[in-house]
C-alpha cells in the first residue's frame, strides 16, 4: 500500500537526487529512503531513478509520478489547512517512563507532531509505578511504559523490545570474564535506580529467587547518574543498552554475559480499562503502533 509517506520520500529524493541527503534531511534512515521507493517502483511496477555512481537521474516515469506527487501534496496542504488550521489543537496527556523519555520518546513524538499539527502532546516522565498512578488517576490519557503493569485496570498493547544488559566498567574485576554465573553476584556492590523503577524491579525480583544477597552502593533517579556512577567503577547496574552505545564501542563499560537470563524489556502503550476512546487516541495509538523504531 502506497502511503502519503512514500510520496513524501520520493519529492525529496527526486529533488535533491541522492537518497542519503534525502535521508539527512528528512531525519530518516537511508535503507528506509530506498525500501519506500522500492516499493513504489513494486506497486506501480515503474523505474522511477535511473542509478549512477554518485547520483540519481529521474526516468521519465518518474518525471509523470512527481508531476503527480506534487499534486496529490498541493492537495493534502490545502485540506490541512482547511480543517486544522480552522480548529483549535487537541491537547492529550501522555506518560512515559524514564527509559522511554530518556531513549524513543523524543524522536518519537516530534514524528507525532509534525504527521498530527492539531495534536498538542503534554507530556510527563517518571518512573513506572509514578506512571501507573497517573493512568489509574485518569492523569493520562494513554502512555508508554516498560516491563509489567501491577493493576488490572491498566491495558497494555506491546509495541517493541527494549535490550537491557548487566554491565560494569572496565576497570571492574569482574572485566576478566567472557561469562560469569550467578553465583558470582554475591556481595555485589549494585548501582540501581530509585524504588518504582521497572529496570530495579526486575533486578529485585531475580536476585531474590535466586536467594544472592547484595549491596545498593548508589541509588540514582536518573540513568545519566546511573552511568556516570559506572563509569567511575562505583559498582555494576542494569541498563538499557541504548543508554550506552557509545561508552560500549570505546570500551568504557563492558557487558556482563550472565548464563540464561535475558533482562530485556517491552516497551508497551497502557490505558485505563474504562478510558473513554475517541478518534484523536485511536489516531495516536494506531500511529505508535505501526512506528518503526529502528529508525
Amino acid at each position: 500500500m502506497i502511503t502519503i509517506k512514500h510520496f513524501i520520500i520520493f519529492k525529496e529524493v527526486a529533488n535533491v537526487k541522492s537518497m542519503s541527503k534525502a535521508a539527512e534531511n528528512l531525519y530518516i534512515s537511508q535503507p528506509t529512503i530506498s525500501q519506500k521507493i522500492q516499493e513504489i517502483e513494486t506497486f506501480y511496477n515503474i523505474k522511477l531513478f535511473q542509478r549512477y555512481s554518485k547520483s540519481l537521474g529521474i526516468s521519465e516515469e518518474g518525471m509523470i509520478f512527481l508531476e503527480h506527487t506534487n499534486k496529490i501534496l498541493a492537495e493534502i496542504d490545502s485540506l490541512n489547512s482547511t480543517f486544522f488550521n480552522n480548529k483549535e489543537k487537541v491537547s492529550i496527556k501522555i506518560g512515559t517512563t524514564l527509559t522511554i523519555g530518556t531513549t524513543l520518546a523524543p524522536k518519537l513524538f516530534k514524528s507525532i507532531e509534525n504527521e498530527y499539527p492539531n495534536l498538542s502532546l503534554k507530556v510527563y516522565v517518571d518512573n513506572s509505578q509514578s506512571i501507573e498512578n497517573l493512568i489509574l488517576e485518569n492523569k493520562l490519557d494513554i502512555a508508554l511504559i516498560e516491563g509489567n503493569t501491577h493493576n488490572d485496570n491498566i491495558l497494555k498493547i506491546p509495541i517493541v523490545e527494549d535490550e537491557v544488559a548487566l554491565v560494569c566498567s572496565f576497570n571492574h574485576p569482574f572485566k576478566k570474564y567472557k561469562n560469569i554465573n550467578v553465583s558470582q553476584l554475591k556481595n555485589s556492590q549494585f548501582i540501581v535506580r530509585e524504588k518504582g523503577s521497572a529496570t530495579r524491579t526486575k533486578l529485585e525480583k531475580y536476585m531474590k529467587e535466586n536467594n544472592i544477597p547484595y549491596t545498593i552502593s548508589w541509588e540514582c533517579h536518573s540513568w545519566e547518574c546511573v552511568k556516570n556512577a559506572i563509569l567511575n567503577n562505583h559498582g555494576i547496574a542494569l541498563i538499557p543498552t541504548n543508554l550506552i552505545k557509545s561508552e560500549i564501542k570505546n570500551n568504557l563499560i563492558n557487558i556482563l554475559n550472565l548464563k540464561d537470563c535475558n533482562w530485556n524489556n517491552t516497551f508497551s502503550i497502557c490505558y485505563h480499562k474504562n478510558k473513554i476512546w475517541n478518534e484523536n487516541l485511536e489516531l495516536l495509538k494506531n500511529y505508535i503502533s505501526n512506528y518503526n523504531f529502528k529508525n
